[in-house]
This record gives C-alpha cells, structure tokens and sequence, in this order.
C-alpha cells in the first residue's frame, strides 16, 4: 500500500471499520484492541480535515490519536509491523498544538503535488537507459526545467 493515491486512500478508510469490525484474527487475539486501533486513527484523520475548530474538537482530536497509541500493539502481535517509527505518525502527536498556532490543516492537501511528482518521474524514468537512473533523471529534469523556463522568456 505504499504506492497508494490521496484518493485510494480516501476510499480504503471508508471501508476499513466495517470490514474489521467482527473479523477472527488469528491466536484468538482480541479484536476489540484492531477496532479500537482502526476507529482511532480514522477519527484522528477525519477530525483533522475540520475546516475549523474548537477547544472539544481539538480534545476529541487528542483522544482518537491517543486512543489509537493505547492499542497499535494488536498490530505488532498480528506481525503486520514491527515498529511504529514512521515520520507522518510522529508528526500526529503535534497536530492540536499547531492547529492552535497556525490554524487547520484543511489546505495541506498534498494530492496534486504527489500525482506531479509521479508523473515527472516516471517520464525522467523513462528517459534513461535504466542504469544509473539517479544522475541521468536528475539531468532530464535540469534540462525539462531549463526548457519551460525558455519558454516562459519566449512568451513573455
């Protein structure tokens, strides 16, 4: 699911509870724990895209990220993964202080950015000789952007 879009993204979470609510998991492990996890994590992120917010919704904020902390575990007994030390997951824990300081996250969408950043790549890829990839795409986009900014000088 690495390679997953903003969108496919979107579309799993509204699936992801009800599929996992009442499933056997394997070694009699509790599925109440994978619920709790689920439900908590997709609140945080539901509750994060408010538009705007008050001091309860930053607190029930605070309690779907903390509820989803109490029980990832389920995820390291299940062997789905076998650490938590991801970045984006770090930088949950300071979502309520900066929505304080800066306000919502409603305009970090970064879905536009992601769909030009695959499409360049896989265009410089594809423009290489497949050995070497690095040096060869770094210099297809040096040129492309040499190229567009030519274009812009000719046009204006």
């Amino acid at each position: 699911l690495s390679r997953v879009s903003g969108t496919e993204h979107n579309q799993i979470c509204r699936f992801l509870l009800g599929i996992v609510i009442g499933i056997q998991l394997p070694g009699n492990l509790n599925n109440g724990r994978l619920t709790r996890a689920i439900r908590g994590i997709l609140d945080f992120l539901y509750l994060a895209q408010y538009p705007s917010h008050t001091d309860q919704t930053l607190v029930l904020l605070d309690d779907a990220l903390t509820r989803f902390h109490d029980n990832k575990d389920i995820f390291l007994d299940l062997g789905i993964r076998s650490n938590f030390n991801l970045p984006k997951l770090h930088s949950f824990r300071h979502y309520v202080h900066m929505i304080k300081m800066y306000g919502t996250t409603d305009n970090y969408n970064t879905e536009y950015t992601e769909r030009l950043h695959i499409d360049l790549t896989k265009d410089a890829y594809r423009a290489t000789n497949h050995k070497d990839e690095y040096s060869q795409m770094t210099l297809w986009l040096e040129r492309r952007e040499k190229m567009l900014w030519h274009d812009n000088f000719v046009k204006w």
